[in-house]
């Protein structure tokens, strides 16, 4: 009897330190970002020794998988709740941080892991759920609804005042709920507007710009993950440490990447006199130029927009200045385009994160969506504009664990 109630001690205990060691690497991935913190430091939260939390997870990645474990089951009960339990969720402790890391590292894995495709199944059940009880709005696809929510909790990453929960609920139900976005500010005259305040260092511009456009090249070939600091210093012809000294580090570079980027797309847009209603019914074929020209930029662009969530990110100043001006033109164009919009401003932020969001799901399921039909069907049922290109939404994806056992 006595080794029986030792031995059942002894479970509880172990039992209850997995859990405080689960507690504490979620509450540090949640504030710092999984690439920010160790098996030491989870340790030391834990008030564990380094070979103690060993002899619970054998590795940092057992220790993710379980930590993902926890989040799916955990966000999949919420997710029983009905329409407001989207709300619910970011009640749960680091639910938008941990969300939008996983979804990061989602994309830049060779199969999303069994949690993350479980509660994209969750997410995408829910949304079929919700459509049905509010099956007068027209306008929203399950593909959509889940792109969206993915893409609001990354713009609250940026801009924390923004409420993903309130926006879904107006989207669902307009006459009902207001919601709240990111201040308005002067809506911009041009597509110049878009570049953001150039980021790094003042001197030796000249070079620097050189370098950012011949790796501009080698990144839309192999994307962020698929280049090493080596494989960039070999392409423009100088050493790791000249590169490192222009930018910093790697993200720094991505970063001017991504300038060089928006630049390319402010002149090939000025280069066409269009007006507000005519570049919205456009979305749709930009987005297929895009996806067509510059698909590894595309990939790499979302992928660093979920990795830049934490103020301390080199990036995340590029981001925030970004987004705000991104909103700020949509928002400009939504209101110039007679589309009778009674929001601008709202439907700008959802039109950003409607279309990062479905950027997301395009990595995660090349073969499942057609995302310039998600924006053609956007623009015609929530705006009223005719598409350039009529193109009808394919059926609703498989999930991503369908994905993957389909590779198997």
């Amino acid at each position: 009897m006595r080794s029986s109630e030792h031995a059942s001690s002894r479970t509880a205990s172990t039992a209850l330190t997995r859990q405080r060691i689960l507690a504490s690497a979620r509450a540090l991935i949640g504030t710092r970002g999984g690439a920010q913190v160790s098996l030491e430091d989870i340790a030391a939260a834990s008030e564990i020794t380094r070979p103690g939390l060993l002899g619970h997870f054998r590795s940092m990645d057992a220790l993710m998988t379980a930590v993902e474990a926890e989040f799916c089951a955990e966000s999949g009960r919420q997710m029983t709740l009905g329409v407001s339990s989207w709300g619910n969720l970011l009640e749960i402790p680091h639910y938008r941080s941990m969300s939008v890391q996983f979804l990061s590292l989602a994309m830049t894995a060779d199969s999303p892991s069994p949690s993350m495709a479980c509660h994209h199944r969750q997410l995408l059940a829910s949304a079929e759920s919700i459509l049905t009880e509010h099956s007068d709005s027209t306008a929203l696809t399950a593909q959509g609804l889940v792109a969206a929510w993915e893409g609001l909790l990354v713009l609250q990453s940026y801009f924390p005042s923004l409420d993903p929960a309130r926006i879904i609920q107006a989207r669902l139900d307009p006459a009902r709920t207001r919601a709240s976005a990111p201040s308005s500010r002067a809506a911009p005259a041009s597509p110049a507007s878009l570049i953001p305040a150039e980021f790094g260092y003042a001197r030796g511009r000249s070079r620097r710009q050189q370098i950012v456009e011949d790796a501009t090249m080698l990144f839309a070939r192999n994307g962020y993950h698929g280049t090493t600091i080596r494989q960039l210093a070999s392409e423009v012809g100088i050493s790791a440490s000249t590169l490192l000294h222009h930018f910093g580090h790697k993200a720094g570079l991505l970063a001017e990447v991504l300038r060089h980027r928006d630049e390319q797309l402010v002149h090939r847009r000025g280069q066409r006199d269009m007006d507000a209603r005519t570049e919205l019914a456009e979305l749709g074929d930009e987005a297929r130029r895009d996806l067509e020209v510059e698909r590894g930029l595309i990939d790499m662009y979302a992928v660093l927009s979920t990795e830049a969530i934490h103020p301390d990110h080199p990036a995340h100043a590029y981001f925030t200045d970004r987004f705000s001006r991104t909103i700020d033109y949509f928002e400009g164009l939504i209101a110039n385009s007679d589309s009778g919009s009674p929001d601008p401003r709202l439907d700008a932020v959802w039109l950003v994160a409607l279309w990062d969001g479905l950027q997301y799901q395009l990595i995660l399921s090349p073969g499942d969506m057609d995302l310039p039909a998600q924006l053609d069907h956007h623009i015609q049922t929530s705006l009223g504009i005719t598409p350039a290109t009529r193109s009808a939404i394919p059926d609703e994806p498989h999930t991503l664990d369908e994905r993957t056992s389909s590779q198997v």
